[in-house]
C-alpha cells in the first residue's frame, strides 16, 4: 500500500530557511487547541486527550481550507 504524499512534501524544509520577519503563530506546526485550553485537560486521561487531538486536527484541516479560501482569486499560482 503506497502513502501519497502531500502536495507541500516538496517545499516543507523551506520554512526553517526563510528569515522573513512574520511572527505569525504556525498553527499547523504547535496546534490550535494546546493555545486555547488549559493544560491541564492534556494531562489527564489518554483517552480524553486523544479525543481532544482529534478535533485539533480537525481544526487545523479547517483553518488550513481557510487559507486557501482567502487566497481564491490567485488559485492558479498556489
Amino acid at each position: 500500500m503506497d502513502i501519497k504524499q502531500p502536495i507541500e512534501y516538496r517545499y516543507k524544509d523551506t520554512d526553517k530557511y526563510c528569515f522573513v520577519d512574520d511572527n505569525r503563530y504556525d498553527y499547523a506546526k504547535n496546534g490550535i487547541l494546546n493555545k486555547i485550553l488549559p493544560k491541564l485537560l492534556f494531562k489527564g486521561n489518554s483517552i480524553f486527550v486523544t479525543f481532544l487531538q482529534l478535533i485539533d486536527l480537525r481544526c487545523i484541516l479547517l483553518f488550513k481550507y481557510i487559507d486557501k479560501l482567502k487566497n481564491f482569486k490567485n488559485f492558479m499560482m498556489q
